[in-house]
């Protein structure tokens, strides 16, 4: 691999957004007071917003790196699992997110474990667990060589830092500000 560097103003623009990102998160988590309004965002959102920070959580700049590969790897039929979820969002949207947000549950176990019984919520939790941290680490890892390509970092350097300062923000900001950063974020992208 050929290393190339990146110009200053690329970097500084990068760095810029990272900085402005933070700033805005942090600015949103002046309201949380409470572990309601850390966890819960003091259940003061409607449920499309929580629709739209969860679309943004789905598809973030990794996307762009990851379809983009795989459309130049294998052509426009490998879009299709991507250009299908437009079917299934609405019944997610419109049916799903209204059950969680009304029946007033804490937790996705949680509503299983009312509507099927504590094994069901043990292994909804189980199962939920076992994707989180294969969905973080990928994520960290495809960022990483993100970070990588654009400023010349170690990749194993980038995810460590990507990791620390993530951490940091979300236990600083509590699902407000990971709302509010989400809706900014899916304007911007």
């Amino acid at each position: 691999m050929v290393e190339q560097s990146l110009p200053l103003v690329d970097k500084a623009v990068i760095i810029a957004y990272f900085i402005g990102i933070v700033a805005f998160g942090v600015f949103f988590s002046k309201y949380s007071r409470s572990t309601k309004d850390y966890f819960f965002g003091g259940r003061r959102f409607s449920w499309w917003l929580i629709a739209m920070s969860c679309v943004a959580t789905v598809v973030g700049s990794y996307s762009f790196i990851k379809y983009s590969q795989a459309g130049y790897t294998y052509g426009l039929a490998s879009s299709q699992t991507y250009l299908n979820d437009w079917q299934w969002l609405p019944i997610w949207v419109l049916g799903w997110l209204p059950i969680i947000y009304y029946s007033r549950v804490r937790s996705i176990p949680e509503y299983f474990e009312r509507r099927f019984g504590p094994t069901a919520r043990h292994l909804a939790t189980l199962i939920i667990l076992i994707y989180l941290v294969s969905y973080i680490g990928i994520n960290l890892y495809t960022l990483g060589v993100a970070v990588t390509a654009l400023l010349g970092w170690d990749v194993m350097t980038s995810v460590v830092i990507t990791a620390v300062v993530a951490g940091i923000y979300v236990t600083a900001g509590g699902q407000t500000s990971v709302l509010m950063t989400d809706l900014f974020q899916a304007f911007l992208l």
